[in-house]
């Protein structure tokens, strides 16, 4: 009798155990989807930084082209209005490149480590294009803008330094804190909560 009772309990046992190591399992399965939605979402904050300078500069072409062809007659204005063009198209390349690498970056079945290989690859990609980007800012700034008034309000900015270089000071002084508090706050803050999260997925399947 007591035998009995005591195979009854090591099956009640079992089967609690077996319960409980599925709950667990689905409790962890649970906390990985949590983890790799938010994944995705934290990437999506860079990315559609990326998409939102493509749009611009796709505009900011074809209006830098259009001002250039109506005072090509004016050299100084021609030139740095095929300046201000090459700077806008490598802003552009240079965009279309990182959400290439983003797409990526979203996660499916592969390895985890594969992923957080060229996470660090494309943050180490991003840090270098940054340095070259804000050089290109201040040389766009110092060429768009006289550009831009010239062809809309007709006044030759290049031909009055006085009033120039304290304009260009200001656009490039506001142009500059924008672009650093986006970095910081939206891009750069998406970037490292990604691989936050990167990493708890990371550590759920390591204790698989």
């Amino acid at each position: 009798m007591i035998m009995e009772e005591l195979n009854d309990l090591k099956s009640a046992w079992a089967q609690y155990d077996k319960r409980l190591d599925k709950a667990l399992r689905l409790n962890e399965e649970l906390l990985r989807s949590i983890n790799l939605d938010k994944y995705n979402r934290a990437l999506k904050k860079p990315i559609n930084l990326e998409l939102l300078n493509i749009f611009i500069q796709v505009i900011m072409i074809g209006l830098v082209v259009v001002f250039t062809f109506r005072l090509s007659n004016e050299i100084s204005y021609f030139i740095i209005g095929l300046i201000s063009s090459a700077v806008c198209l490598i802003s552009l390349t240079f965009s279309s490149v990182k959400v290439y690498r983003f797409s990526n970056l979203s996660y499916s079945q592969l390895s985890i480590t594969h992923f957080q290989k060229d996470f660090a690859q494309l943050r180490i990609f991003i840090m270098r294009l940054r340095k070259i980007e804000y050089v290109m800012a201040a040389i766009l700034g110092i060429t768009l803008f006289p550009l831009m008034v010239k062809a809309t309000a007709g006044i030759d900015l290049l031909g009055n330094l006085t009033v120039l270089i304290p304009a260009i000071c200001c656009a490039l002084g506001l142009g500059y804190a924008i672009g650093i508090w986006l970095n910081l706050i939206v891009y750069d803050k998406g970037l490292k909560d990604a691989e936050k999260f990167l990493s708890l997925i990371d550590n759920f399947a390591k204790e698989e």
